[in-house]
């Protein structure tokens, strides 16, 4: 039977203005809150990895490391597991703690199209993968599984978890939106023009990289319904992700409030929930930030200054009103980004970190600071940015599927932004993973530690990693009725020039755009023009590769593509 002080907690926080699912309160030993917290969900699909996760809780509280007070999930009703060694305070504060996330999963804007179902719907799944284990063996399954967990966190959350194929290739007709005065001027044109849909693949960058492999790798049926379930549980993770520093922020501060205004709380339990509740927003390691602490914090300075505008007339929403209002539009980047201040970063003594040379992780031992760590900032825009630099992309790097080759190659591209380079070793083994998917060549171009692009390649005969020119486009042996335009990688260099013959050796009849044609090309694609494709033998190969140079170089180095693609001119 629930205990009814939980029910006077739920009835205070409704009045205080919260709005939650009903909430199912399980009491339970440490082993399944160990489980539930290891596994994400009361019941999910098995896995390896959940197994090692749990060991470290298990053994994280048995030490005394690290105590699970509560686990509380995104459903309707709301689930909520407390720990049965919990004393009656603690479990006083967990429940008021959980209506204010229960409030939090139903308003916050991030939450609104996930699974209210994912209890039971992750049930179903569990049983589906049992049966494919049961039919293809555990070998199977859980390799598939690997791999879709190597790239779960590259979906598109805005796109949706349901999406249509691309299309495919066609001639429609679209609505030409003309200038309301356009007539007056000579410049009616018809109403429809005619476009080609669907002539490339994908039609524009892939970020959701589980989507496009269960839609397009050559993957028997129960493999892709693995990809699908691993992806449709990561897509209700995510806002738990986006959110994690406002949405516990904002459930200890209505812990902190629900107990304040409980009435029938003893004295010594109060002397008790001051201890907890310092606990809870203690600064966390030197190191990295505690998210109860922050969000606590930020929220309460908001409602602070919310109060002072509101009875200034500068605002018409109070501190309180601003609160509900950023429960129900922010995620963390927007909070931080919108509402922390220099003078709370100040008063919270937060700082910007980092090595203390510029040789990085990877490139150690090449001075005496080579290792050490020392702050490089205080300044708002600094703390900031450290702040939010792990909380974009679900974590992981921002890759895109840019691109399939005529060949079938499987283009990628690292959109590094300012988040510092790839992992060389993690990029090899999911690279892996992908190839195993498609089962063609990988490449994905990403920059180096020195800023160069470089190229990671996977194929049947393994990893490569080079600065080199690869040939994207045409594909080799494309039949062209018009003239092309080629397109390369950089491979760190800065002027190219493109080499066409009629002789895969290059021997002989060698046109060079630099030295024939005059032309020093700075971007990675060249148009062929007119005057040249006219000249260009038709039904015969006529090859091409990619000269580049580093022009900061002295002396200077003639880099070439490694491969040599062939066209014919129809």
């Amino acid at each position: 039977m629930e205990n009814p002080r939980y029910e006077e907690l739920r009835d205070i926080a409704r009045q205080l203005g919260l709005n939650f699912f009903d909430v199912i309160f399980e009491v339970v030993p440490q082993d399944i809150m160990s489980e539930v917290a290891a596994y994400g969900l009361p019941t999910r699909a098995r896995h390896w990895s959940y197994g090692k996760v749990y060991n470290r809780q298990r053994v994280h509280g048995q030490m005394g490391l690290s105590k699970i007070y509560e686990i509380v999930l995104n459903n309707d009703p709301g689930y909520a597991f407390l720990l049965d060694t919990n004393p009656e305070i603690a479990n006083l504060l967990v429940v008021a703690h959980v209506y204010a996330h229960v409030d939090f999963f139903k308003h916050n804007l991030y939450f609104a199209t996930t699974n209210r179902n994912m209890v039971n719907t992750a049930v179903d799944h569990a049983l589906r993968v049992d049966e494919y284990i049961e039919r293809y063996g555990l070998d199977r399954v859980e390799r598939v599984m690997d791999i879709a967990f190597a790239i779960d966190r590259h979906i598109d959350f805005h796109k949706g978890l349901v999406r249509k194929p691309y299309p495919t290739r066609a001639v429609v007709e679209r609505e030409v939106k003309q200038l309301e005065y356009a007539d007056l001027f000579g410049e009616e044109a018809f109403a429809l023009k005619k476009v080609v849909v669907g002539e490339t693949m994908p039609p524009h960058a892939e970020k959701d990289l589980l989507w496009f492999l269960a839609q397009y790798a050559p993957i028997e049926p129960w493999e892709r319904d693995i990809l699908e379930i691993i992806r449709a549980e990561s897509y209700y993770f995510y806002p738990q992700f986006e959110t994690k520093i406002l949405n516990e922020g904002w459930a200890t501060y209505w812990h902190a409030e629900i107990l304040h205004q409980y009435a029938k709380i003893t004295p010594s339990e109060t002397i008790d929930f001051g201890v907890l509740h310092a606990g809870v927003v203690n600064p966390g390691h030197r190191m990295s930030i505690n998210p109860y602490y922050l969000g606590y914090h930020l929220l309460v300075d908001v409602e602070r200054r919310w109060d002072q505008l509101y009875a200034a007339g500068k605002s018409s929403l109070s501190g309180r009103d601003k609160l509900f209002e950023i429960r129900r539009q922010e995620n963390d980047i927007s909070f931080l980004s919108n509402y922390l201040t220099q003078e709370l970063a100040d008063e919270l003594e937060l700082f910007a970190y980092g090595y203390a040379c510029e040789h990085g992780p990877q490139d150690r031992k090449k001075c005496r600071k080579c290792g050490e760590i020392e702050i490089k900032s205080r300044s708002l825009d600094a703390v900031v940015q450290n702040l939010l630099a792990p909380r974009y992309n679900y974590g992981a790097p921002k890759i895109v599927i840019s691109k399939v080759l005529d060949d079938g190659t499987l283009w990628l591209e690292h959109e590094a932004g300012d988040l510092g380079t790839l992992d060389v070793k993690y990029a090899e083994k999911t690279l892996e993973y992908v190839h195993e998917l498609w089962k063609k060549p990988i490449r994905l171009r990403t920059i180096n530690s020195q800023g160069e692009a470089i190229v990671l390649k996977y194929t049947t005969i393994g990893f490569e990693m080079g600065e080199y020119i690869a040939l994207l486009h045409p594909g080799d042996e494309a039949r062209l009725s018009s003239p092309p335009t080629f397109e390369w990688t950089s491979g760190g260099n800065d002027s190219f020039s493109v080499n066409l013959s009629l002789d895969p050796h290059f021997s002989y009849r060698n046109y060079s755009t630099y030295y024939d044609g005059g032309i020093t090309i700075r971007q990675t694609s060249w148009t062929m023009p007119e005057n040249l494709w006219n000249l260009a033998p038709k039904g015969k190969p006529i090859y091409w590769k990619i000269r580049g140079v580093r022009s900061g170089d002295q002396p200077q180095t003639v880099i070439e593509s490694r491969d040599i693609r062939q066209f014919i001119r129809l």
